[in-house]
């Protein structure tokens, strides 16, 4: 069984400044809840019972003040059930997720997931970046455990990106049987398929760091872990993706949630632009 994710906030959200001075980037809120939520719900909602956050000082204390108890604001709504309502999602997670926090002391992707080894206590787990917001249905990380569940290996998203948006750099290339077998720039490959940020690893990732190169800003790059596996199945996904660390992800997620929500004066607005 696989009930726990790690999720990776160690950056600081400089491409959200001015938002993220006083407000560390997982805490601005998608239409009516903050983005680190909805990476939550999606764990809890794929089966995941212990979350590890990777996190730095500037982040712990307000995620970890979210995801506890207020009884402050339960007591001064306790006559407001029509309010009280509002937080029984949340609830919910709170009463039935183990939340850990750990501090990230390597630089980079691989980095932040290495700070959390000695806290994961399956063999095989989850990992969602912070930045990388996907809507699925199902959720991408209940279709990763599926996949697991058939061909027994680590699992990466992927997804076949227009060529027009593709980035320079990291294009996955797949073999025939769907396993994830080089990382290139867009000039040297035919493929289109890009990683988003969600996995299904073994502790066996965690072998290969003496082997890993330093990339820029002396950072360790999870993605280039995986190619010291022949065995890591590259799962193509269907659905919405947003990188909600940069402005333009960020307010397009916030809008396709609020359309999501059927929120009317929202698509009444949206409408009233284009006329």
């Amino acid at each position: 069984m696989i009930d726990e994710a790690i999720i990776l906030l160690g950056g600081i959200g400089t491409r959200m400044l001015p938002l993220t001075k006083t407000i560390p980037k997982e805490m601005l809120p998608i239409y009516d809840v903050p983005n680190i939520f909805l990476l939550v719900e999606e764990a809890y909602n794929s089966g995941i019972k212990n979350i590890i956050f990777v996190v730095t000082d500037y982040n712990r204390q307000i995620i970890e003040n979210f995801f506890s108890d207020n009884k402050y604001l339960d007591d001064l709504l306790k006559n407001k059930p029509e309010k009280l309502k509002l937080l029984d999602r949340i609830k919910t997670i709170i009463k039935n997720v183990n939340f850990t926090f750990v501090y990230q002391d390597l630089k980079g992707t691989f980095g932040a997931l290495y700070s959390a080894k000695d806290y994961i206590k399956g063999d095989n787990f989850i990992v969602m970046y912070g930045d990388d917001l996907i809507d699925t249905n199902p959720y991408l990380t209940k279709q990763l455990i599926d996949s697991f569940k058939i061909n027994k290996q680590q699992q990466v998203a992927i997804f076949k990106e227009d060529i027009n948006k593709l980035p320079n750099g990291g294009i996955a290339v797949i073999d025939d049987k769907h396993n994830l077998i080089d990382l290139k720039k867009k000039k040297d490959t035919d493929s289109r398929f890009i990683v988003h940020g969600r996995m299904l690893l073994n502790k066996k990732i965690f072998d290969v760091k003496d082997k890993l190169q330093l990339h820029e800003f002396d950072e360790y790059y999870l993605t280039y872990a995986l190619l010291y596996f022949n065995d890591v199945y590259a799962y193509d996904y269907q659905g919405d993706y947003f990188n909600i660390g940069e402005k333009t992800g960020y307010i397009k997620a916030s809008i396709h949630y609020a359309l999501k929500d059927q929120n009317e004066e929202i698509k009444k607005y949206i409408r009233s632009l284009n006329e």
